[in-house]
């Protein structure tokens, strides 16, 4: 089934009910029932026809939260057609690579992000239809709508919803191909795991290209309220969290630290509040426990990746109060249990299962599993290997079947014939105060090959200080052998650290 007709099913059930709420609309809050949103999605979808697009055509959006980007997403879908988000953040060249290498016919986009990016603008066969916003003889998105909506186009579990172009920290980004199965198998997951109630009301402060984008269909399908924010204010998230009756919504761990830093000594005001979703990176110990202080038991994490998105394992409601309470303080560092209907093994470098306690390659499958790479048949394949999804995480599993990551696998770290596992000893240095970042990379050394360094942000603390926290903490040859601090981490549109730049950074600056 085409996943727009859980839109369909919704304005069918509560068709006067509040479906989406832009609160940063030109001129102010905007709102559309479910009959409103059914009926603008189903003629912008019969615009997208007259245009000439048919089944199966990519369409980029390069659209912020708003209720134009719900809409674009959802008629793209009605009309047969393939998503392909557009993150507002990257450059120009990789907006023009990604509509390039996707093919896409058409772009939608706001009319301020286009500046500067005539090249992607001129690489899609039909143009640019603008919101808000307007240019000489290039189409605005409000003409898109048709008057006659008919039905939404038929589509199979396996057929292509959307591209999702990955970060590309190691080359140009790739298309990640989800299908319309994979969508729904999402949906469901959120449902389930995230406590979904009939009438939700999700906000979205985070992109709506990344995670969070994720959390409409399941609203949608509840009957609920997509509350969409054009920007994150950490101080009036908080207000809307209590002036909205909101339940849910997606955000990052440095989101949720700075939600903190604005409450201060306070509790938060979020009498509704079900499930605060946090995924993307790890989360410092210490702000896991103050969010569970001052949201309650509401903390919910879950591990996943673009090429099997957002679901994998989950760390639940349950389990951050336990580890709040001190009852199971080593489930801090663990990403969760997997999801139900989802198998995630640790393998080596033989594709073989490893015991529990032994670190490997983290290897999974299950029914939102990507169909492959757009155009990439060798890396399709290489990732893909004997039908599990290979995540290029390392990580293992303890007796009690939580999983807990080590590593990116390229970032491994071998030093004198050992193993170090950046995220451990990161996860080490934060601990101690006055760390606010920490990104463990390996620097050239003659003697043991690579050497452990640490990069730093924060309030400087004395070398001698951090050696006797390492020697504390960590295994002699995990111990970083020098230091380095910087104002700030260098980091890609997705909030990744690049690593790389590290490396090339201050390998000069590596013990011969």
């Amino acid at each position: 089934m085409n996943v727009s007709r859980i839109l369909d099913d919704a304005a069918g059930a509560w068709p006067g009910h509040v479906a989406l709420v832009d609160v940063d609309a030109p001129g102010g809050r905007r709102e559309f029932t479910y009959r409103e949103l059914a009926q603008t999605v189903s003629r912008t979808a019969a615009g997208l026809r007259e245009l000439g697009l048919v089944a199966g055509d990519r369409v980029a959006i390069l659209l912020p939260n708003s209720w134009e980007y719900v809409v674009s997403l959802l008629a793209v879908w009605r009309a047969g057609c393939v998503a392909v988000p557009l993150n507002t953040r990257v450059l120009a060249q990789e907006h023009a690579h990604m509509v390039r290498d996707s093919g896409a016919r058409l772009v939608i986009a706001q009319e301020a992000l286009l500046e500067g990016r005539d090249e992607m603008a001129t690489g899609a066969g039909l143009g640019v239809a603008v919101a808000r916003g307007s240019r000489a003889g290039v189409r605005t998105f409000e003409s898109l709508r048709a008057g006659d909506g008919g039905q939404s186009a038929g589509a199979a579990d396996g057929d292509l919803a959307s591209l999702f172009y990955t970060s590309g920290t190691t080359g140009l980004p790739k298309g990640v191909m989800l299908s319309h199965g994979a969508w729904r198998a999402i949906s469901d997951y959120a449902r389930r795991y995230l406590r979904y109630g009939e009438r939700e009301v999700t906000i979205h402060a985070a992109p709506l290209t990344h995670g969070a984008g994720f959390l409409v269909l399941p609203t949608i399908a509840v009957g609920g309220v997509t509350l969409v924010c054009a920007r994150f204010d950490p101080s009036r998230t908080l207000r809307l969290f209590a002036a909205e009756g909101v339940t849910n919504g997606f955000f990052v761990p440095s989101m949720l630290q700075l939600l903190l830093d604005a409450l201060g000594e306070q509790k938060a005001n979020a009498p509704a509040m079900k499930s605060l979703y946090y995924a993307g990176s790890p989360i410092d110990p210490g702000t896991l426990r103050s969010a569970v202080e001052r949201f309650g038991p509401v903390l919910v994490q879950s591990f996943g990746q673009a090429e099997c998105a957002m679901f994998l394992t989950v760390l639940d409601h349950d389990t951050h109060a336990r580890i709040a309470a001190g009852e199971d303080p080593r489930l801090v560092r663990s990403a969760g249990l997997p999801v139900e209907g989802t198998q995630v093994r640790v393998v080596g470098d033989d594709d073989r299962e490893l015991p529990a306690g032994a670190t490997g390659e983290v290897v999974v499958r299950g029914p939102h599993m990507m169909s492959g790479y757009w155009n990439r048949p060798e890396a399709t394949a290489e990732t893909l290997r004997g039908g599990w999804v290979h995540t290029g995480d390392l990580g293992r599993f303890d007796e009690a079947g939580y999983l807990y990551i080590a590593d990116r696998k390229k970032d491994m770290i071998i030093s004198g014939g050992s193993n170090v596992y950046a995220r451990e000893v990161e996860e080490a240095l934060l601990a101690l105060p006055g760390v606010r970042e920490a990104a463990v990379i390996g620097l050239p050394h003659r003697t043991w090959g690579e050497m452990v360094a640490a990069v730093l942000v924060g309030a400087r603390v004395d070398d001698a200080v951090l050696e006797q926290h390492c020697r504390a903490t960590l295994a002699d040859y995990r111990r970083p052998k020098r230091f380095f601090w910087i104002d700030e981490l260098p980091r890609n549109a997705y909030g990744k650290v690049l690593k790389r730049e590290l490396r090339e950074r201050f390998s000069g600056a590596a013990t011969p």
